[in-house]
């Protein structure tokens, strides 16, 4: 009952936005123009996309996200880079197996995998909200490991610290409350509650966009797997890993959304303070994945900041 008195007015009240869904432009989201995806396969099972030739950017989508989430990427950074995109165990096109193994550390175990299993060296990795705090303890490790394969670091509105978590985490994380969002409410309900609150400027939001991300978690498995990521979202010893985060030593971009209403910007200030070698910028009119509200800012940054 306590979790109901702390989450339900909140919860009312995005369900109440969400109202709106059948006045959401037909827009359509640009994809990847054009683009055929390299054959990508691994021994860890999750789907992969692999575009162009060159030093690799590996983008981490956020939760609930997947390879969709970097359709604006693709064509400007294949030009000389090789993007790979990936969806985490349990999204996107990526198994969901009725099992217990989606911690973020479980996670982070098959990127690494994915990372030794194609050899990738001189690696920028790039990684939005959950994607950052995969990408954060990816770092740690990488850069812990002699002759590193990692060397740059972007985090995009990421997670990293226990005290600061997203509602829609704390409401997943909750127990009964957790089920009952996941599996009473359509998909595409939870994903356009999750993007309004996600973006600076909800009428960017379009029906392309909500049902591409609407159907994994409407597959076999995906509203388990929905629930089992965000409930391993924290570690346990997560103390120890923040600790840690000054370790990191490789160039490192921060970028926020200055409107980020999931993750405020304080988040990023920390991140910023804990990494030494890191800068933090903001994207003007952009919430908590301005990847996809504000693509060119965040790719005139983020060439900036790959340019030797």
């Amino acid at each position: 009952m306590r979790y109901l008195q702390m989450y339900l007015p909140e919860m009312l009240s995005l369900i109440a936005m969400s109202l709106m869904l059948g006045a959401i432009a037909e827009g359509q989201s640009k994809g990847k123009s054009g683009l055929t995806s390299r054959p990508c396969t691994s021994a860890t099972g999750l789907h992969c996309e692999i575009y162009g030739s060159g030093d690799p950017i590996l983008f981490l989508h956020g939760l609930g996200g997947s390879t969709y989430s970097w359709r604006y990427m693709v064509d400007p950074f294949s030009l000389h880079n090789q993007v790979i995109l990936i969806d985490f165990r349990g999204e996107g096109q990526s198994p969901k197996p009725d099992d217990k193994h989606y911690s973020i550390l479980d996670q982070g175990e098959l990127i690494y995998q994915f990372i030794v299993e194609h050899n990738l060296r001189r690696l920028t990795l790039v990684g939005n909200s959950y994607g950052g705090a995969v990408s954060l303890l990816l770092a740690i490790r990488l850069c812990a490991e002699p002759h590193s394969r990692l060397e740059k670091l972007v985090l995009i509105d990421s997670g990293g610290y226990p005290d600061h978590l997203p509602l829609f985490l704390k409401i997943l994380r909750t127990p009964v409350l957790g089920w009952l969002a996941v599996h009473l409410l359509p998909p595409a309900l939870q994903i356009y509650i999750v993007l309004r609150k996600s973006y600076y400027d909800p009428a960017k939001i379009t029906k392309p966009q909500i049902e591409a991300y609407a159907r994994p978690l409407a597959s076999r498995g995906g509203r388990h797997a929905l629930l089992q990521i965000g409930k391993g979202a924290i570690p346990k010893d997560i103390k120890d890993y923040v600790a840690k985060y000054p370790t990191i030593s490789v160039p490192t971009l921060i970028l926020w959304g200055e409107d980020d209403k999931v993750l405020r910007q304080d988040v990023g200030e920390r991140l910023n303070q804990a990494i030494r070698n890191s800068r933090l910028e903001y994207i003007k009119h952009a919430g908590h994945i301005p990847q996809e509200e504000q693509p060119d800012a965040v790719i005139a940054r983020l060439k900036e900041f790959l340019t030797p």
